[in-house]
C-alpha cells in the first residue's frame, strides 16, 4: 500500500494533525500517547532530548497512525516515556503494526528504547525488522499493569464480586469518613482550581511517601511543572479526575486519575499519614471506581505497579516490558545487556540494600537505556 511517511519536528504545523492524532489516542483510552502529553513533554523536556514525530498517512491522506518520539542522547524512545506508563503507536485500530513497519523506515540505524509497551506486542517485532542493520531486541524488565473490566457492572455487582472483608471495609470506612467526620469528596472541576489542586496532590504524595524506603519519584519541579500543564490541558479535553477528600476544607487524599475514551486511569494518590488509619485512600479510589462505572467506563485502569493496594481491585493484568533494539555491536545494546544483568542482580534484595547499590551505581546507571529521569 502506498504511504506518505514523514518525520515532524513540528507536528502542530501540519493542518489537521492534532486533532486527528488526539481522535485516534482518545480511541485507545491511552493518555500517554495523546498530543497532549507530547506538548507537555516538549515544553518542560524538549530541550534536552527533542520530540519529533513519524506520521504515516495512506495514499488517500487518512492518518493511518504515528509515533511521538524523542532523541535522548544515542537513542530514540517515546516522548514522555521518562513520566508515563505505557506506550505504542498510535494507530487506527489494528494497523500498529503497519505503522511500525512503515516508521521504522524513516529512523534508519538508529537505536530505539522501547519504555512500558505491551510485551509480546507484534508492532515490536516489525519495527524491529524494519530497522536498517542487524538489529536484535534485548529485554531490560517486564512489569504488569492490573486493570479491572468494568462491562456490565453496576457498583453493587462489582463489591459483590469482592470478599465480605473488602466490602465491609470500603463500606464503613465512607460511612465514617462521610458521616462521622464530615468528610467531603470534591473534583476539580475549573481552571482556577487546577493549580492548587495539582500542588495538594504533589504534597500528599510526598507525604505518603516521606517514610518509606527510596521515597517518592515526583519530587522535581520539572515533573510538578509538567503535570500542572498535563492537567490544565486534560480539563480542557473532559478528561481529568482529579479527585481529593477533604475535611474542614483541607485535603487529606487526592487521587489523580483521566478518563480518555473507555478508560478510566489511575495514575497516582497520596494521602496525610496522620489519616492513615481511616483508609483515606481505600475511600477515594473506591470512590474513583464507583465514578467509573457510573460513567460507563469499560475499564478500570491501574496502570504500572503491583501493589498490594491495587490487587484488591484489580482481576487482571497486563504483561508490560521494556526492549531495546539496536545493531548487535551498539553501545546502547552492550549497556542494555549490562543493565539487564543489573537488575536481575538485585532482585530479591531488601529494599534498603537495592536503594544503596543504586546510589553507589548512580553515576553508571544514569548512562544506562532503562532510565527513566523525571
Amino acid at each position: 500500500m502506498s504511504r506518505d511517511v514523514e518525520v515532524l519536528a513540528e507536528p502542530a504545523d501540519e493542518p489537521g494533525l492534532v486533532d486527528a492524532w488526539r481522535a485516534l489516542a482518545e480511541a485507545q483510552g491511552n493518555a500517554f500517547t495523546t498530543p497532549e502529553w507530547y506538548a507537555a513533554y516538549a515544553r518542560h523536556y524538549g530541550a534536552d532530548a527533542p520530540p519529533f514525530v513519524v506520521r504515516v498517512r495512506d495514499a488517500d491522506g487518512t492518518l493511518a497512525g504515528l509515533l511521538p518520539l524523542c532523541r535522548a542522547g544515542r537513542t530514540v524512545r517515546f516522548a514522555g516515556a521518562n513520566v508515563g506508563d505505557r506506550f505504542g503507536p498510535v494507530a487506527q485500530p489494528g494497523r500498529e503494526a503497519e505503522v511500525a513497519r512503515a516508521a521504522a523506515g524513516a529512523l534508519g540505524r538508529e537505536a530505539v528504547v522501547l519504555h512500558n509497551v505491551d510485551a509480546g506486542a507484534p508492532w515490536i517485532t516489525v519495527l524491529s525488522e524494519g530497522l536498517r542493520g542487524r538489529v536484535a531486541a534485548t529485554r531490560l524488565r517486564d512489569d504488569k499493569a492490573p486493570f479491572v473490566p468494568l462491562v456490565g457492572h453496576t457498583w453493587e455487582s462489582f463489591l459483590a464480586a469482592r470478599s465480605r472483608n473488602f466490602r465491609s471495609q470500603v463500606r464503613r470506612k465512607e460511612r465514617a469518613l462521610l458521616g462521622g467526620h464530615g468528610a467531603k469528596i470534591r473534583a476539580t472541576a475549573t481552571q482556577e482550581e487546577v493549580g492548587a489542586d495539582v500542588a495538594a496532590f504533589f504534597r500528599l504524595h510526598a507525604a505518603r511517601w516521606d517514610e518509606r524506603e527510596g521515597g517518592s519519584r515526583l519530587t522535581s519541579p520539572t515533573v510538578h511543572a509538567f503535570h500542572n500543564d498535563f492537567a490544565a490541558a486534560a480539563l480542557a479535553r473532559g478528561w481529568l479526575r482529579m479527585s481529593l477528600l477533604e475535611v474542614d476544607g483541607v485535603a487529606v487524599a487526592a487521587l489523580y486519575a483521566w478518563r480518555i475514551g473507555g478508560r478510566y486511569a489511575y495514575f497516582q494518590t497520596g494521602f496525610d499519614p496522620a489519616w492513615a488509619d481511616r483508609s483515606v485512600g481505600l475511600v477515594l479510589l473506591a470512590h474513583t471506581v464507583r465514578e467509573a462505572i457510573e460513567e460507563g467506563a469499560e475499564e478500570y485502569d491501574l496502570l504500572l505497579g503491583g501493589e498490594t493496594y491495587k490487587a484488591r481491585f484489580a482481576t487482571d493484568e497486563r504483561p508490560i516490558e521494556t526492549v531495546v533494539l539496536a545493531g548487535a555491536l551498539d553501545p546502547t545494546r552492550l549497556l542494555a545487556q549490562v543493565d539487564a544483568v543489573v537488575r536481575r542482580a538485585t532482585d530479591g534484595l531488601s529494599p534498603e540494600v537495592h536503594a544503596r547499590l543504586r546510589a553507589l551505581a548512580q553515576p553508571v546507571l544514569a548512562r544506562m537505556p532503562g532510565t527513566r529521569a523525571r
